[in-house]
């Protein structure tokens, strides 16, 4: 229901910073206690900003004369970590509240019409909620056996109606009030029924993500500290977006454009994108992270990133873009047990599974088996296999005594005992085992998988490019 949606969404809002001095007393009754916390909103975050002393059992005061930011607080008291929350508007910066330790639903306000405006709106949900509640279970029960739920239906859209029309007149009448903002932002989007349109369910949901925040202002400072903004965010990348990088990096750079003119938002959202994607395990998302970089930190627009770690963060990508899905791999020249050369672009396959693998790596050792398998299945469809041992001077001498151990004999088998082809630079080896899925092109198809899933990974990449011919009978 609307006013429940509401009602959640007003416990996360904060604002921009008010100036001068404020002066906000503070009275809880039947509180022993003489602390009371001090916090408030910071994106999905609730942080601590002050512990006040009671002046006397039961009275606080939240004073001073550096800035107050414009927004939500919470009042958290103890020993039961329960809390209350309150408003600071910009030139309303002194006033009073008032509530009691043991029913903290009720608190009285003096000099602040919004925080009054507020109280006014949860109490009008609070008295309607009981008949909601057993409306919602009568309309439930009824609908299990049977019954009929008309009756029941049209007094509940009573409420509703009666709940979001005195959202709307408040919006209307107080449109500068944080309440007005709050509940603006969690207005419902309005989309056409497009009846009769085949295309129906995709032009519903490709006009609901347009018009996503459309009620909530991606370009307002104030809304970095609303917690209303960090789920609309989180639900607009996780749920309207595909799950591709394609389009996660259009939805990001949607985002960050249009927070543009709030800069410590957009600041916030470009470096929690950067870190997210940076962790990032799935494949291919390692793109998402290149393309943050190459069109933001690459521009110098991130003052507030040190030289140290903007080289840092330019040095990760540059590791991490010859090696995209879709890029080109590196040719490369390595050496049999012999001396000969071995050079990837001369080799003569279909489909080409690079292995970077370590006679001393564990991880290599478990999974080679599969690999042997795989190679034993698939070679004979022109997917052959190119295994290169990663040890350098001396100790290459390892990888062809393990060779026979580990049954890799049915392998093309290569190192490059002086590193001439710099194969750790251009495929970002940094641990083994690595492997790359190429096509005869080189182009990189697939990466970062283990033995247990290469035979079904390659089996959809033959699928995708019409090569079915070539999967085992």
């Amino acid at each position: 229901m609307r006013f429940l949606l509401t009602f959640l969404l007003w416990a996360t809002l904060s604002g921009i910073f008010a100036q001068g001095e404020y002066d906000i007393d503070i009275k809880v009754n039947n509180y022993d206690n003489d602390t009371l916390i001090v916090g408030y909103y910071f994106a999905e975050k609730q942080l601590v900003r002050d512990t006040l002393l009671a002046e006397q059992p039961g009275n606080f005061r939240l004073s001073g004369k550096d800035t107050l930011r414009n927004g939500v607080y919470l009042l958290l008291t103890r020993p039961d970590n329960e809390y209350i929350q309150f408003h600071v508007n910009e030139g309303n910066t002194a006033f009073s509240l008032e509530f009691d330790f043991e029913d903290k639903s009720k608190v009285t306000f003096k000099n602040s019409e919004d925080n009054e405006t507020f109280q006014a709106y949860l109490q009008l949900i609070a008295e309607h909620r009981p008949e909601a509640v057993e409306l919602r279970d009568t309309i439930k029960a009824l609908k299990e056996s049977g019954g009929d739920t008309a009756e029941y239906e049209s007094r509940m859209a009573e409420i509703d109606d009666l709940i979001l029309s005195e959202q709307q007149r408040i919006i209307a009448a107080h449109p500068d009030y944080l309440t007005a903002i709050i509940l603006k932002a969690s207005e419902e989007i309005d989309v056409p029924d497009f009846e009769g349109d085949e295309k129906r369910e995709l032009k519903r949901y490709l006009y609901y993500k347009d018009h996503y925040f459309d009620n909530i202002g991606l370009a307002n400072p104030l809304m970095l500290y609303s917690g209303a903004l960090a789920p609309k965010v989180d639900y607009y990348m996780e749920k309207l977006t595909p799950n591709h990088p394609d389009s996660i990096k259009k939805s990001i750079d949607y985002l960050l454009e249009e927070m543009k003119p709030a800069s410590e938002t957009r600041k916030y959202y470009l470096s929690t994108f950067l870190n997210k994607y940076a962790k990032s395990k799935v494949i291919g998302f390692d793109a998402i992270y290149v393309h943050l970089v190459d069109k933001y930190y690459n521009r110098d627009e991130t003052p507030w990133v040190s030289e140290e770690n903007l080289a840092k963060i330019k040095d990760n990508a540059n590791k991490l873009r010859p090696v995209l899905l879709g890029k080109e791999g590196a040719d490369l020249t390595v050496y049999d047990k012999s001396g000969k050369e071995i050079t990837i672009s001369e080799l003569d396959y279909e489909y080409l599974v690079l292995l970077f693998w370590a006679p001393d790596c564990g991880h290599c050792t478990k999974m080679m088996p599969g690999f042997v398998e795989f190679n034993e299945k698939w070679s004979a469809q022109g997917i052959k296999t190119l295994a290169v041992c990663t040890k350098l001077q001396d100790k290459t001498e390892t990888c062809w005594e393990k060779l026979e151990e580990k049954e890799m004999m049915g392998f093309i088998n290569g190192a490059d005992q002086y590193f001439k082809s710099r194969f750790r630079l251009k495929y970002n080896v940094t641990t083994t085992p690595k492997v790359f899925i190429l096509d005869k092109d080189r182009q990189i198809l697939m990466k970062n998988i283990g033995s247990d899933q290469l035979e079904s990974v390659m089996i959809e990449i033959l699928k995708r490019e019409n090569r079915e011919d070539l999967i085992p009978q």
